[in-house]
């Protein structure tokens, strides 16, 4: 019998698993890439900051770091659950609960529970913060004024996602092969894009505001992203061997790196479709190019061993990344209490937001991580060790 693997000590990160390196520093790229739209929309949106335009459009264009998030959830539990069926031929569902409710609910609640008892709340907030305790943010009106976590969208749209997850796989090995089993995913994965433009053609026109509410928040709209990651979960677990050889031939990596890029030319590049039609190419960049460009990326990313994979595998990035959740949670309070202030006070001194803006952003990564890694070693250790016990 193995010794017991030692614990670390109590200023020590709980690492994520290791199973997968190289999803460590794209989960990292991730982060930086929603902390800098975050730091753009809430200068420029809610505190009319006026920033350097190009700048500007350059940050609000990198807006699909997001969907990498979903699509790394929904393959990561997707291959948590796959092989669970193939090992015992069912799911431990109650096991499969209790790991994910021990590792997002203590952190959520702490960030929020105090943000509401710390801040004046708006009667639209009292009143919506109920739904939020339920992970319900997602159906609620938008805005900082509305709800006290407004950016918890994201946590309720995977929550909610994950209640259906056992059944989909109950349905899906009840399939009698796996291209049975993808087809019914890509199904489901263009479902999505068929309720978004109901929607879109149904109720409009839109305000941009409108449709960011109606369509990219929503568990009903939304759900290709966590789809296109089980998809990539059964093409990985299941052929990974096949996938290895075929792309050991330059030419079939080739295949796949030319809809990655091509999707993220067209993502980055909204305005070849004119102002006027930038409604509707959004209905199709928020789930279905990102999911396409996500595919066939980590494909490459997870089939291969190139010197991007083995830069983004670097261990730096999985201790960052095990610190990526409580960033999120606490990066824009950050930026609404502290770096704003700041922020106004030297563009009151007449510095160019060429320099407040970078600064601005290292600042609030800085202080996230920190504030995250006090919040992992007080809150997020003791809940996965008790997680394991629970667990098991």
């Amino acid at each position: 019998m193995s010794p017991e693997k030692p614990r670390p000590g109590f200023l020590a990160l709980e690492l994520l698993d290791n199973r997968f390196p190289v999803l460590h520093g794209l989960r990292v790229l991730a982060i930086l890439s929603v902390v800098q739209l975050h730091v753009t929309a809430v200068m420029a949106g809610e505190q009319h900051i006026t920033l350097d335009p190009d700048l500007s459009g350059f940050s609000v264009s990198i807006f699909f770091g997001m969907d990498m998030f979903f699509v790394l959830s929904g393959f990561l539990i997707g291959t948590i659950l796959l092989r669970s069926l193939e090992q015992h031929g069912s799911q431990n569902i109650r096991r499969f609960y209790v790991r994910r409710a021990f590792r997002t609910f203590p952190l959520y609640y702490v960030v929020l529970v105090a943000l509401a008892l710390g801040t004046t709340l708006t009667p639209q907030q009292r009143a919506h913060l109920p739904y939020e305790l339920i992970y319900a943010t997602n159906f609620m009106p938008g805005g900082h004024t509305q709800l006290v976590m407004s950016w918890g969208w994201s946590l309720a749209l995977e929550e909610q996602f994950y209640l259906t997850v056992p059944l989909l796989f109950v349905l899906l090995w009840k399939l009698p092969t796996d291209r049975a089993r993808l087809a019914l995913l890509g199904a489901l994965w263009a479902s999505a894009l068929a309720v978004r433009l109901f929607i879109f053609y149904r109720y409009g026109p839109w305000e941009d505001f409108a449709l960011f509410r109606a369509i990219y928040v929503s568990t009903y709209t939304r759900y290709d992203t966590l789809v296109c990651g089980i998809g990539l979960a059964f093409v990985h677990v299941r052929h990974k061997d096949r996938m290895t050889a075929w792309l050991a031939d330059p030419f079939h990596r080739a295949l796949l790196a030319v809809p990655a890029l091509g999707c993220l030319w067209l993502l980055v590049r909204p305005e070849l479709f004119g102002r006027e039609n930038l409604p509707i190419f959004h209905v199709f960049a928020w789930g279905t190019l990102t999911t396409v460009m996500y595919f066939t990326s980590l494909l490459l990313f997870l089939s291969g061993a190139g010197s991007v994979t083995r830069a983004l595998s670097r261990p730096v990035f999985r201790r960052m990344a095990t610190l990526g959740y409580g960033v999120y949670l606490v990066h824009i309070p950050i930026l609404q209490r502290v770096i704003l202030p700041m922020a106004k006070g030297l563009g009151a001194r007449k510095w160019p937001m060429l320099v407040v803006w970078p600064l601005s952003f290292v600042l609030v990564m800085v202080a996230s991580f920190a504030l995250s890694y006090a919040l992992h070693v007080l809150v997020e250790k003791p809940s996965l060790r008790l997680r394991e016990r629970i667990a098991a």
